[in-house]
């Protein structure tokens, strides 16, 4: 097997792949077109489903909205949750169509209910508890790898605006400890850092990759980020203007004009190092997104027969877009099936640094890293 092959997977065994949707007691499977979507920057996962038949008894398909139902691909759940939508289409033949999101829905869909208005003085994972009770939902950390200081830092008591949904509330606040919030295939609520786990094959050129393309971006990075615990200058009538609101700049050395940004803590009180972390949160998030590559693969699994799963590793070539020879981050990943395609998966991958509040590189692409890695006689290293 050649090193590609190695690096791809080369021949995957046989997989099941029938996606399988189960209500109550009843399994329905045969779909036609499929969707899935799971990410590690969104919530909720959902899917979206359908079959067309000449001779379809719509009647004899007895789901609801609103039902709980649980999605699987093979043997193995992707989506625990609830059935959105349910459509019928009648014509030259019967199409029966199916809509559906995990178990957070709910945390996106709602408006946050809580005593006094106020929520904080505690850690996150104990402000995304509470807001997720109500709805039964837990909450599990994965692969925390921020220190102690931080991960546990208690987040300062602050009201909440009329309107707000849990979902909006918990992000908000996870982005000065550095954690993504997504769901995972039970339906929980994950708090997790940047994914240790790697994929026993990836992706690369000529052998498992179909379409792929990366947009090099420069106009949603900035080479100064100026953490500020509130949007308006405080104190101007005093000899020292702004005492107290504006802490030490975090900059973006691969930006190669000047380009300042604001953030805002909105914290009332141990700002200056929640301010940091949110500042250096929003610098390495914009330059992941500067270079994401988006492909698609002909196939659901790694040659170990693993769907491709959100915040997992995975080596990537693809010499075309200047990255040969990489080690990504799955952020994103849609599992589709229909009659002009088949059965393939779009992925989006970034750098895993994007995720995390690690000091930025001295470059502003990773290519430009590739090329400084050149050997004498010119050829790019792998």
């Amino acid at each position: 097997m050649s090193i590609l092959n190695a690096l791809a997977g080369g021949d995957l065994p046989d997989i099941n792949t029938e996606v399988t949707l189960t209500i109550g007691n009843t399994k329905w499977s045969g779909w036609q077109e499929i969707r899935v979507t799971r990410g590690a920057e969104r919530c909720p996962a959902d899917y979206d489903i359908s079959l067309t038949e000449k001779y379809l008894d719509a009647s004899q398909i007895d789901i609801q909205p609103g039902q709980p139902c649980k999605l699987s691909i093979g043997d193995v759940k992707v989506i625990d949750g609830y059935v959105d939508m349910y459509g019928i289409d009648v014509g030259e033949g019967h199409q029966v169509r199916i809509a559906g999101r995990s178990r957070c829905s709910d945390l996106v869909d709602t408006h946050a209910v809580v005593q006094n208005s106020q929520l904080g003085n505690c850690d996150i994972v104990a402000l995304a508890s509470k807001l997720c009770a109500p709805y039964g939902i837990d909450v599990v950390t994965k692969n925390i790898t921020l220190p102690a200081t931080v991960y546990d830092r208690v987040l300062p008591l602050f009201n909440i605006t009329l309107g707000e949904t849990p979902y909006q509330i918990i992000e908000e606040c996870a982005r000065y400890m550095a954690v993504m919030v997504y769901d995972d295939a039970d339906g929980n609520l994950v708090l997790s850092s940047v994914g240790t786990d790697t994929h026993a094959s990836g992706f690369a050129e000529g052998v498992n990759v179909l379409e792929y393309g990366v947009t090099y971006r420069m106009d949603e990075r900035f080479s100064t980020y100026l953490p500020v615990m509130f949007s308006v200058q405080n104190f101007n009538d005093f000899d020292n203007p702004n005492a107290g609101n504006r802490f030490t700049p975090v900059t973006d050395p691969g930006v190669p004009r000047y380009r300042p940004y604001f953030v805002i803590s909105e914290q009332n009180y141990n700002g200056q190092s929640l301010a940091q972390l949110r500042a250096q949160w929003e610098l390495q998030r914009r330059r992941g997104r500067s270079q994401a590559v988006r492909l698609v693969c002909d196939s659901w699994h790694d040659k170990a027969g693993v769907l491709w799963t959100p915040n997992t590793l995975v080596p990537v070539h693809l010499p075309a877009l200047k990255l040969p020879g990489k080690t990504w981050l799955i952020v994103d990943v849609t599992f589709s099936k229909n009659a002009e395609m088949g059965t393939t998966a779009e992925l989006t991958l970034m750098p895993p640094e994007s995720m995390t509040v690690e000091p930025a590189f001295q470059n502003s692409f990773d290519w430009q890293l590739q090329n400084a890695l050149q050997n004498a006689d010119g050829q790019e290293q792998t």
